[in-house]
């Protein structure tokens, strides 16, 4: 069986295992005393590796294949095919599911519009823990994508242990968000195993999609899918995460935001073996 194949399998466990180990340790933190403050800066800490993730690996790699494919384009590609990913996501969690439910003129000033959505995701028992699980769970396809594309075993090795960093930042996110408000735990294990199980899925569409292209539509696929995740990183870091933890400014603000510098330069130590 070729090494790599065997790294892609050895990927669906390890990252299906973060994202569900991630997204229950909230319940056990919450039985320790200052239990609050730890859920804070772990959450913190998760917001520093996606922000690395995005803008130190994957938009890196993605600007590095472009110019690969097309050394004589001057142009932008990776950062500008994050950018559309980052409004992408905006539209897809903040636009779109609002203006089809809001009525007209109930918008109050002061409003916090992702905790809007988080607790009709848990007041709605049929439709909303749904949309909930699709916009916190859409980068996590995009990564396994762009992991899944990945031809090199040494360019695979590197982003695998950046995405089993965030993958279980990203659900101790998901499961700080869920303990929260309240839901409980049975429901929230579904919710999670439903985020865990998206990046397996989206490395094994990345191999498939790869596995039927060109070496060099290989290569465009793996730049492409590399830059929209990097972009979906950085809009969960900054819009779902940190904002969360820094707004309004919390009394150990400080901690958090060591925390979240913390995160970031783990990932960016990695970043030495890239």
């Amino acid at each position: 069986m070729d090494a790599l194949l065997v790294w892609k399998i050895i990927a669906l466990i390890a990252v299906f295992t973060a994202g569900v180990v991630g997204g229950l340790l909230p319940w056990r933190v919450a039985g320790l005393r200052r239990s609050r403050d730890y859920l804070g800066w772990g959450n913190a800490f998760a917001g520093g590796v996606l922000l690395a993730a995005g803008l130190i690996h994957l938009l890196g790699d993605s600007a590095d294949g472009f110019a690969t494919v097309w050394p004589d384009a001057d142009y932008p590609w990776a950062f500008t095919i994050a950018a559309l990913a980052f409004l992408l996501i905006l539209g897809i969690e903040r636009v779109a599911p609002r203006a089809a439910r809001a009525p007209v003129g109930s918008a109050h000033l002061g409003e916090d519009p992702e905790s809007d959505a988080i607790l009709a995701a848990a007041q709605d028992g049929n439709r909303y823990p749904y949309l909930l699980l699709l916009t916190l769970s859409i980068h996590s396809i995009i990564a396994g994508m762009a992991l899944g594309a990945q031809q090199s075993l040494a360019g695979f090795v590197v982003i695998l242990i950046a995405i089993l960093a965030h993958k279980s930042a990203a659900g101790f996110a998901l499961g700080v968000s869920l303990h929260r408000i309240g839901i409980p735990l049975t429901r929230a294990r579904t919710l999670i195993l439903g985020f865990a199980v998206m990046t397996p899925i989206g490395i094994l569409l990345g191999t498939a999609v790869s596995a039927i292209l060109d070496a060099t539509g290989e290569q465009i696929f793996e730049a492409l899918f590399d830059a929209i995740a990097a972009g979906t990183f950085v809009y969960i870091a900054s819009l779902d995460i940190l904002r969360e933890e820094f707004l309004p400014p919390r009394r150990d603000r400080w901690t958090r935001w060591l925390w979240a510098l913390i995160g970031l330069l783990l990932m960016a130590v990695v970043a030495i073996w890239t």
